[in-house]
């Protein structure tokens, strides 16, 4: 009797398990940007996955390569832009 209640537990557990899922499973369009603000205004970059990303402005969008970033990190070229913005009067 024992040991059909614990395989029943371990069957049960393991359907529980293969449903759920963890937030890197979901298509979360927002885990592969950085984004800041300067002046009320946010700048965003996001990885394409294919050595580009978009950069987003004021309602624009540019492509540049991972060559334009000139070897600088996603979140770090966006915290640049962020604190030279804050500089700007």
């Amino acid at each position: 009797m024992i040991k059909k209640f614990t395989f029943g537990l371990s069957i049960f557990a393991l359907m529980a398990l293969s449903f759920s899922s963890c937030s890197s499973d979901d298509d979360n369009e927002d885990a592969s940007c950085e984004s800041c603000s300067i002046q009320g205004e946010t700048i965003e970059i996001c990885d394409n996955g294919n050595d580009t990303y978009t950069l987003t402005a004021g309602g624009e969008s540019e492509t540049i390569s991972s060559e334009d970033l000139e070897g600088i990190p996603p979140a770090e070229y966006i915290g640049l832009i962020c604190t030279l913005g804050d500089l700007v009067p």
